[in-house]
């Protein structure tokens, strides 16, 4: 145990620019800002195309310091979730939106927890089944059950 913490901290003096990006991430985990009831919120509409699930999430969190972004007074960034219904598998991205309209491209956000993510799925389910009735599965195979029909009864 002794020879960890001496490794550590001579790993600490040898790279502390490395140590320092660590820490600041910690700082940034550990200030509650992470991904979370508190924090986020779900938009009621949700959208379904392209075999992903995608709902807005509002944000009450710093999101600049949360993305390390710099962005001006009238710019802006929104964050949306796209989940695939068919492997469960989900991946956030923001887009950040320019006082000019000038609109930046998506950028995914990868560093995040399997909590968060499980959260984030939870949040999503609960706002269909409050808004539908339905999962946000059930919704996705009604869908797929209505494409279906009407391809059926296009070629007839």
């Amino acid at each position: 145990m002794l020879t960890k913490i001496k490794r550590g901290f001579k790993r600490l003096l040898i790279k502390p620019e490395r140590n320092l990006r660590w820490l600041l991430r910690k700082r940034v985990r550990d200030s509650g800002l992470l991904f979370s009831r508190d924090n986020i919120r779900i938009d009621r509409e949700i959208e379904y195309y392209d075999n992903y699930v995608c709902a807005y999430i509002e944000v009450w969190f710093d999101a600049e310091r949360k993305f390390g972004l710099k962005l001006g007074d009238e710019n802006y960034v929104n964050v949306y979730a796209y989940i695939n219904p068919d492997t469960g598998k989900l991946f956030i991205t923001y887009v950040i939106y320019y006082g000019d309209g000038f609109i930046d491209n998506e950028r995914k956000i990868t560093a995040l927890t399997q909590e968060e993510k499980n959260l984030i799925i939870t949040m999503v389910n609960e706002v269909s089944l409050t808004e539908t009735g339905l999962s946000v599965n059930d919704n996705w195979n009604c869908l797929i059950s209505e494409e279906n029909l009407e391809s059926i009864a296009s070629r007839g």
